[in-house]
């Protein structure tokens, strides 16, 4: 279990966070920067994204991206690394006994990458597969709409991946730059969760010291982005198999105390197999194979969205139910059953994720990256724990607006016509 913590500054003003388990035979070191497209220039869409590719192609001392490779592997290990809107991460899982070598790969990568040319053309052709790849995946793109919905023409509307003209024209010495701007000690967190193997804070401080010797930066913070909170729909036709609805509202951002009651309000809503819309929507009316509710927290925003894959033929019937379940949840107090269920799936869902080295290390990373608070899984459950019937229905008043609803479908035949009336827009 992954409950108890120590934090530490190195010199260069690098936070460590430090998550003993000594009854594990694993270790992941994680690395994340306070840096995604969210913090991009529209003519840079997608760098972030690039760079996170590109610290895998080959470094001083492993001059290939089979070399690089292979060192973690070779001792049984993992590794990967994501780009989101507002960070991106690094991470080596191995073996406890090759905490150090996991620490000397991350190190490596990110301090000592080549960027060389020829190796960031090939990576540009991957990317764009990348970039076609979402394109054919509708539900990628009925996300990517419902967030542009929300959000606008900004940064933090824009996708991830970005433009195909801004990924072909990054160079080397945009990568350069680009690092050295956001890959700062004081932009970072490194989280080591796992068995440390016995060595103590004063070995282990001397380890992270000599393998993540970052530059000594003041943190950048982007520009603040206007958010205009108005009822919106997006109708995108294309091809696809099944039509995706994504239909959702504007919600708390991460620092806000109001993101564990929408949270929890989310779950009743369709977070489970015997959530609201599941029940509803699919075992009942028979109209969806997968459709979810969810939560999101950025920054400045965030949002709490049901998403349903359907036929073709029944897009108007789903949007009315999903509709109908929203209001609902609005007319009274949720019964203290269903509230004590949601308590129970959260607490289990916890229980499941902290007894991970991976998923511990990302959550105590994200959680001092985006809002310096580490909240631990007994602090959570005491949280989920404490929340009222009475608070989730004035949450529900407070952000299951109609009037600053969004929508977005995609598929072939959905008429945004027909919708609009569905939608009162």
């Amino acid at each position: 279990m992954y409950n108890q913590y120590r934090k530490f500054v190195l010199k260069n003003g690098l936070r460590v966070v430090l998550v003993p388990n000594p009854t594990s035979a694993v270790v992941t070191a994680t690395i994340i920067f306070k840096v995604g497209s969210r913090y991009e220039e529209d003519k840079e869409a997608g760098i972030s994204h690039v760079l996170e590719h590109m610290h895998y192609k080959g470094t001083k001392k492993r001059p290939n991206a089979v070399e690089i490779a292979e060192f973690i592997e070779s001792v049984g290990g993992e590794h990967n690394a994501f780009t989101a809107k507002e960070y991106t991460g690094y991470y080596a899982k191995v073996p406890a006994s090759h905490l150090e070598d996991a620490l000397d790969f991350l190190g490596d990568i990110l301090q000592n990458s080549l960027f060389d040319s020829k190796e960031l053309e090939k990576e540009k052709v991957v990317v764009l597969h990348e970039f076609d790849m979402y394109e054919d995946i509708p539900v990628e793109v009925a996300s990517n709409q419902f967030e542009k919905c929300l959000f606008g023409n900004n940064s933090l509307g824009r996708e991830i991946i970005g433009t195909k003209k801004s990924i072909l024209s990054i160079t080397p010495k945009d990568l350069f730059a680009f690092k050295e701007k956001f890959y700062t000690a004081s932009n970072a967190v490194l989280v080591i969760a796992g068995n440390v193997g016995g060595k103590s804070d004063r070995e282990l401080i001397k380890l992270f010291e000599r393998y993540f010797d970052l530059p000594q930066k003041s943190p950048f913070e982007p520009q603040q982005i206007k958010i205009i909170k108005e009822k919106c729909l997006k109708v995108y036709r294309r091809r696809a198999e099944q039509s995706h609805i994504i239909i959702g509202f504007h919600g708390p951002k991460f620092s806000d105390p109001d993101r564990f009651g929408i949270k929890m309000l989310a779950l009743i809503l369709g977070g489970s197999m015997s959530s609201r819309m599941f029940v509803e929507i699919r075992e009942k009316k028979n109209l969806a194979y997968a459709i979810r509710s969810s939560v999101t927290n950025y920054l400045e925003a965030g949002f709490i969205d049901t998403h349903a894959g359907v036929g073709h033929e029944m897009v108007y019937e789903t949007i009315s139910s999903i509709l109908t379940e929203y209001r609902k949840i609005k007319e009274a107090e949720i019964p203290e059953r269903e509230v004590q269920k949601a308590k129970e799936i959260i607490r289990g869902r916890l229980m499941i994720s902290f007894e991970d080295s991976e998923e511990a290390a990302n959550h105590y990373a994200i959680d001092e990256l985006m809002s310096g608070e580490i909240l631990t899984q007994e602090r959570l459950d005491e949280i989920y724990s404490n929340i009222t019937a009475k608070e989730l229905y004035v949450l529900s008043h407070k952000y299951l607006d109609d009037d600053k609803m969004s929508l977005a479908c995609v598929g072939p035949s959905a008429k945004e016509d027909e919708i609009k009336k569905i939608f009162k827009l």
